[in-house]
């Protein structure tokens, strides 16, 4: 059986192969995803700060501070961690649009998300609907009807017992809005009946910002997948399931990024440790902060490392290219030929075994497919074409020499 893949392998060797395409596919699929928006910080807490009036100073619910947080938070003296770093839960979007899992509410200028806002939501049984409405009405200083539920009340006028606070803007779903409150603790919570209560400061900040008309979309969305343009990772935000809706599963990730034809990358591990518990942060599921620089120049590369085993998978292209190979990849990225010299090395994606020259080795992982392009193992590939690997601990790299100068301070040959 070996013998006959071998000889399949060397026929396409002998075979002109097509023109490698290059990272542009990987790049176009990851810009697909939300951006991931923001960085967290750390508060130094003293004593039994209240919980709620650090968040409300960082612009947060008290909720989302205690889900990204480990540990009992009553007992104070805590290094907390502030969830300021996001992935909205649409990549484009125009107008408001609130995720009810998140319970956050996101205002969306020229396609992209320009402001976040914490929000309380309805309560079970008095859910705020998903669906897509608009700003029906505004109203400073509003006064508050009794609805239905709240017949024998009296209205109230403007003023500290508002319920609606003082700034209402109402959506085209009668009955539901987005306002202020007089009880900014609620904030982040499920207790309204059905309207969409801000911090104060935030509701006046969004009504002066959007108009009568404006678009609002109301997902429920536990997981959001996006990436870090940044360190160049794919992270996931998984969010608390308020009205008992739906599970999410380590298949349930694999599907939404196989729409992204990322779902041959991460580690069933590392999605598994991200759906431990719902902390709404993001957290990375492909990639890594490992660089790779090859004689002496980092790796300019769509997506980070991708960690495999004792070796990590990156995009084909950027590797051969500063290799000084030549890159051949079959229809449906099917094969990986690389050349250089006479050194000869062919992957099949997927296979823990290539060709590396002329004989059927195997390799310490298999390479994959990303949107199209291959992902091939750094170590593996440096070695079968010649060149000299190491790590420089001190900046997390993969050191890779094949042009016989001395390696710079650092280089370690641990492979």
């Amino acid at each position: 059986m070996k013998f006959a893949r071998i000889l399949l392998l060397a026929a396409v060797f002998a075979a002109p192969g097509p023109v490698c395409p290059g990272q542009e596919a990987l790049a176009r699929a990851l810009a697909r995803l939300a951006p991931v928006v923001g960085e967290a910080d750390l508060y130094p807490r003293e004593g039994k700060e209240p919980i709620h009036s650090i968040a409300r100073r960082h612009g947060l619910s008290a909720s989302a501070v205690y889900n990204a947080n480990l540990g009992d938070l009553l007992a104070g003296d805590e290094l907390l961690l502030i969830p300021r770093a996001y992935v909205p839960p649409l990549p484009r979007a125009e107008g408001i649009v609130v995720n009810l899992a998140e319970r956050n509410l996101y205002l969306y200028r020229n396609g992209r998300p320009a402001a976040r806002f914490p929000v309380a939501i309805g309560k079970p049984g008095w859910e705020t609907p998903t669906g897509d409405y608009t700003i029906a009405n505004k109203a400073k200083n509003p006064t508050w009807f009794p609805p239905k539920w709240a017949i024998e009340e009296e209205p109230v006028p403007p003023g500290p017992d508002n319920p609606l606070g003082d700034r209402w803007m109402g959506l085209s779903a009668p009955g539901y809005g987005i306002h202020a409150t007089n009880a900014p603790a609620s904030i982040g919570r499920y207790v309204s009946h059905g309207c969409l209560r801000m911090y104060p400061e935030h509701a006046h900040e969004l009504y002066d910002q959007v108009r009568v008309g404006t678009p609002v979309k109301i997902v429920y969305q536990r997981l959001v997948l996006g990436f870090d343009r940044l360190m160049r990772t794919v992270c996931l935000s998984y969010y608390p399931d308020p009205y008992e809706l739906r599970t999410v599963t380590v298949e349930d990730v694999r599907k939404r990024l196989k729409e992204f034809g990322l779902d041959q990358l991460p580690q069933e591990r590392a999605i598994a440790a991200a759906l431990e518990r719902p902390r709404g942060v993001p957290i990375p599921i492909i990639g890594s902060r490992v660089g790779v620089s090859v004689n002496g120049r980092p790796l300019s590369l769509a997506l980070s490392p991708v960690p495999r085993g004792d070796d990590w998978l990156v995009p084909a292209e950027p590797l051969a290219q500063a290799l000084r190979a030549k890159l051949d990849v079959g229809p449906g990225a099917s094969y990986v030929a690389i050349t250089r010299g006479r050194e000869r090395l062919l992957f099949s994606p997927g296979d823990c075994f290539a060709i590396v020259r002329g004989k059927m080795v195997e390799l310490p992982c298999a390479p994959e497919v990303a949107a199209g392009h291959p992902m091939i193992p750094v170590r593996a590939t440096a070695l079968a074409l010649g060149a000299s690997v190491g790590w420089d601990e001190a900046t997390d790299t993969v050191l890779v020499w094949d042009d016989f100068r001395p390696p710079r301070a650092g280089f370690s040959p641990v492979f």
